[in-house]
C-alpha cells in the first residue's frame, strides 16, 4: 500500500516561501533519497517502514515540487 501525500496542505514555512513543514522519510546513506513529507511522525514511520532498514524519519522543512528536504534539528529516527 502505498500513502498518499497530503504536502500541499502541510503549514507553510514561515521563512521560507513555497516550503511546507512536516515529517520526511528519506534515505541518509548513499544514494540519498527523499520520498515524502508527511503531516505526522506515525504515518512518516510507516512509510519509512515500508521502505526498509535505511530510511529514515526527521522533522523539516520540503520545498513543494522538488525533493529538497532541510533537517537536522532532531536525531534521525529509523
Amino acid at each position: 500500500m502505498t500513502l498518499r501525500s497530503l504536502a500541499k496542505n502541510l503549514p507553510p514555512d514561515p521563512y521560507n516561501e513555497g516550503w511546507v513543514l512536516g515529517w520526511g522519510v528519506l534515505r541518509d546513506r548513499h544514494p540519498w533519497h527523499f520520498v515524502d513529507v508527511f503531516a505526522d511522525r506515525n504515518t512518516a514511520r510507516m512509510e519509512a517502514q515500508r521502505r526498509g532498514d535505511d530510511y529514515v524519519v526527521e522533522y523539516g522543512a520540503h520545498r513543494l515540487g522538488s525533493d529538497d528536504f532541510i533537517c537536522g534539528v532532531s536525531l534521525p529516527e529509523g
